[in-house]
């Protein structure tokens, strides 16, 4: 379940990551679980994250549509560089190679 409204639920999560074939939305490294439960199967040792391609702040939706399963190094890219909430990160599932595998 999400913890806040625009949260994305864990099914969505699950659904995301099979659409994407089991790989990082941005760099295609293999991630076996969203969270820090594939970090051990991680090839340096790194969380996989759900991240808002359209940031809700902007209109984006938790739906399974609006969401891409990143490892930790490319949800931070994605984010420029930890600039949550100062940048704007919209963007469109082509700006992830690997959105559907």
């Amino acid at each position: 379940m999400a913890s806040r409204v625009n949260d994305f639920t864990e099914s969505t999560k699950q659904e995301a990551l099979e659409r994407q074939h089991h790989k990082c939305g941005s760099c295609g490294v293999r991630i076996t679980e969203v969270g820090d439960a594939g970090q051990d199967d991680h090839p340096y040792g790194e969380t996989a994250r759900a991240h808002h391609i359209s940031h809700h702040k902007h209109g984006g939706s938790a739906g399974v549509d609006n969401c891409v399963i990143l490892c930790w190094s490319c949800h931070y890219t994605a984010h420029e560089g930890g600039r949550y909430r100062t940048g704007h990160v919209d963007g469109t599932p082509a700006d992830f190679p690997h959105y559907r595998g």
